[in-house]
């Protein structure tokens, strides 16, 4: 199970490659909202002091020495309101995190929940919209890539770039993926108009790609879903789908 600590660190990460607060705690609520409520309230804490150190301005402090309010998230105005269910709170209807307690406002299963289709259907975490960002954190470092395989007139391939006429239109060679077990020819990324997803193939690499832990046959099909761990080899990636409008 993920720890408070690894979703702290891809915090940091997402929020230092130009992430705001709020689609950073969007792209990760879900993961966050499974946390045993002792483990959340760590992670809440760590959050709100990694704030206040690197994004102070407008953030003022209470005698109990809670934030008031996080950068990316606003102290409620005019409009359309909620109510904290652990506080009390009034916050304003876009917030992610009460602006006075910490706790995450609009629980649900799925960071999804509040987007609708065409119709009227909730989509679920496979659900990848024309204008989304796949975005891939390389996990340990500060490294991230965001693509978006649905604006490309081929399928993207993951690999390592070292030589050779067929190059991967995601090179991972400055991350030491010769090191770690990635083929030159790693991995295929479709996305697919139709369904609105994004699916993966393992291109017969020598290491083998695995989805969740689980090993991927050669030219198996897997559809990516938002949150899945994936591993080329050694290297391992954290999924997340950048919704253009969440």
């Amino acid at each position: 199970m993920v720890t408070p600590q690894q979703l702290f660190d891809e915090y940091v990460q997402l929020r230092s490659n130009a992430f705001d607060a709020t689609s950073t705690l969007q792209m990760m609520r879900g993961r966050i909202e499974l946390l045993p409520a002792a483990d959340r309230a760590t992670l809440v804490k760590q959050v709100k002091v990694w704030e206040t150190k690197h994004h102070s301005s407008g953030q003022t402090e209470s005698p109990n020495g809670q934030i008031k309010s996080l950068r990316g998230t606003s102290v409620p105005q005019k409009g359309q309101r909620v109510t904290c269910s652990n506080c009390g709170k009034v916050n304003s209807a876009g917030d992610v995190f009460c602006y006075s307690c910490g706790y995450m406002l609009h629980a649900s299963s799925s960071p999804f929940a509040t987007m609708q289709l065409a119709n009227g259907e909730a989509p679920d975490d496979s659900y990848f919209g024309p204008d989304a960002t796949l975005v891939l954190l390389v996990r340990g470092t500060k490294k991230m890539y965001r693509v978006q395989p649905q604006k490309q007139q081929h399928e993207m391939v993951m690999g390592r770039g070292e030589g050779g006429t067929m190059q991967p239109d995601i090179d991972l060679a400055d991350q030491g993926a010769a090191q770690l077990g990635v083929s030159r020819l790693h991995l295929a990324i479709r996305y697919s108009s139709k369904h609105n997803t994004v699916s993966i193939s393992d291109m017969n690499s020598a290491n083998g790609t695995f989805v969740n832990g689980q090993r991927l046959h050669p030219q198996e099909v897997r559809v990516l879903r938002h949150g899945d761990e994936l591993r080329l080899g050694r290297m391992v990636f954290q999924t997340l789908f950048h919704q253009s409008n969440s």
